[in-house]
């Protein structure tokens, strides 16, 4: 999980404005310790608190601008984008 000012960097970056990536970057922390702890742990739970930590994050944004729900939405699909072709990269790799 990058450091928060890092990953707000990265949505203002992505066109969400500053109040609604602090509130998004805000949801993320509350969890931060959760997440490190099961980085090398449980899949199912590491899952679960993904989805957890999605569900917020997707209410959150509903309540912002339409103007910043679009960036959030084309950020997120960038993201599972770029995580798609890591994980394609690394199949290949130890193949």
């Amino acid at each position: 999980m990058p450091p928060a000012d890092e990953m707000k960097t990265k949505l203002v970056a992505a066109g969400v404005s500053d109040a609604a990536a602090a509130g998004l970057v805000d949801i993320g922390e509350k969890y931060r310790s959760q997440v490190q702890a099961l980085i090398k742990g449980d899949d199912e739970a590491g899952w679960k608190l993904f989805n957890t930590i999605k569900a917020e994050s997707d209410a959150y944004i509903a309540t912002q601008p339409e103007t910043d729900q679009t960036a959030y939405n084309a950020f997120v699909e960038k993201t599972k984008a770029n995580f798609q072709a890591y994980e394609e990269t690394s199949v290949a790799e130890s193949a």
